[in-house]
């Protein structure tokens, strides 16, 4: 099995050999995306790993967790993950989109993206 760490030896290891058994064009048509569900103004997603042909809510190939964006009476965004199912998925080469790499991010099963501070930036300028 992997290690904790995504990024060890052995995922290293295996990520060649598992992307040179299957096919470029068929590695890149797998994402790992958000599926709505809910009410109107009430969303509530599951993380799937879907064709990336297929629409938003249509059929997936596998359920991999959930995530509810509103916040509950204690201010939690409630995530749940099938690790290992991701990181299965990441190793044969599904992408997966911008929300889900900053959850995955913050589960530390991706490297975190970092935050870039444009305003600092511009006021170090201005200043000198």
């Amino acid at each position: 099995s992997l290690q904790a760490n995504p990024h060890s030896a052995l995922f290293n290891l295996a990520a060649p050999a598992l992307k040179a058994a299957v096919p470029g064009t068929q590695r890149d048509l797998v994402r790992i995306r958000l599926q709505r569900f809910g009410q109107k103004s009430l969303p509530y997603y599951r993380i799937v790993a879907a064709d990336a042909r297929s629409p938003r809510d249509g059929k997936c190939l596998e359920y991999l967790g959930t995530y509810n964006p509103i916040a509950n009476k204690e201010g939690e965004k409630l995530v749940t993950l099938n690790i290992e199912r991701i990181k299965y998925w990441l190793v044969v080469g599904a992408q997966p989109t911008e929300r889900i790499a900053k959850l995955l991010g913050a589960a530390n099963v991706l490297p975190a993206k970092p935050l870039y501070r444009f305003n600092e930036a511009k006021e170090a300028k201005a200043a000198a």
